[in-house]
């Protein structure tokens, strides 16, 4: 890949995990290529083209004289319809496959949603399963209940929700509980990968100030203490429960992320106002993983003899 498309990436993922950092806005002003040659030690030729590039795919302008900036209509920003020549693609490859475009709305509707399936949702902390519950449900339309591992793994019959699950879903921390889980039922699981890039800009932003993670849980915030208190400028990162800690101290400037559990409980509408909040956290290997297993039941049972 271009040296120049890898840096676009980069700086893609920067942007909007600023976004969900309450760091940035759309029109708001972006390091310019000068700026970004200091710190990123690349070619200034090359920061531009990467600029360029992201300014064709709709993410930035590059204003003569003024300087460049995160653009007010922003593709695959919440509430704008993705670009036409994504949907082209799509419905290109769909004829590609024998599915004329008159057809293509209806056999997808019955590829996703044919039969209704049902996943566990697995963690130690009431976050990360709400948050894998609530992803599960609204990208790909399962029911879902939620569990505490340990709780599971301590029950001696497994209860209904387990044995009758179509999926367990659960992240890396538990793999090995899960798929001990998994075994007891005979049930699918799956180890969802979570994207890295919020997580990799609060631990570039550390060593310059203060971080601020607002959950619901304490288990949660114990979690993310281990993750980056080990790094540099670790101190600085600080895990805010709900209920239990106080919210208010977070300068207003500050980069802040609000978990999907915390934004309901949370009173400052100027915070919830400056932080976008997280639509999805699953990878793109993960999501295929999830999409394989949908899909493929669905077609089975689509093709099935109907009794």
């Amino acid at each position: 890949m271009a040296k120049h498309i890898e840096l676009a990436e980069v700086l893609r993922q920067r942007f909007f995990s600023g976004m969900h950092l309450g760091l940035l806005r759309p029109g708001a002003r972006l390091p310019s290529a000068r700026e970004l040659e200091v710190e990123l030690k690349v070619d200034r030729r090359t920061i531009l083209r990467a600029y360029r590039k992201l300014e064709r795919d709709g993410l930035v302008e590059l204003k003569q004289r003024s300087g460049i900036y995160f653009s007010e209509s922003a593709p695959w920003l919440p509430g704008l319809t993705p670009p036409a020549e994504w949907a082209v693609d799509v419905v290109a490859q769909a004829i590609a496959a024998g599915i004329p475009p008159s057809q293509f709305a209806d056999r997808f509707q019955q590829y996703l949603s044919h039969r209704r399936l049902r996943a566990l949702c697995v963690e130690c902390n009431g976050d990360q399963l709400e948050s894998l519950c609530a992803e599960m449900t609204s990208d790909y339309g399962f029911e879902t209940d939620g569990a505490d591992v340990d709780q599971l793994l301590d029950e001696s019959t497994p209860r209904d929700e387990l044995r009758q699950a179509d999926l367990i879903v659960t992240t890396q921390f538990h793999a090995g509980e899960v798929k001990e889980l998994s075994s007891r039922v005979n049930r699918p699981w799956i180890a969802v990968t979570l994207r890295t890039d919020i997580y990799s800009e609060i631990a570039r932003l550390l060593p310059s100030g203060d971080v601020y993670f607002v959950v619901t849980d304490v288990r949660y915030a114990k979690k993310l203490e281990r993750i980056f208190h080990s790094l540099r400028g670790g101190d600085r990162f600080h895990a805010l429960v709900i209920g239990c800690d106080e919210v208010s101290i977070i300068p207003d400037a500050a980069p802040v992320y609000i978990t999907r559990a915390a934004r309901p409980r949370l009173e400052d509408e100027k915070l919830l106002q400056r932080v976008m909040p997280e639509e999805r956290t699953f990878s793109l290997a993960s999501a295929r993983e999830i999409l394989t297993l949908l899909i493929g039941s669905n077609i089975a049972a689509l093709k099935a003899p109907s009794s």
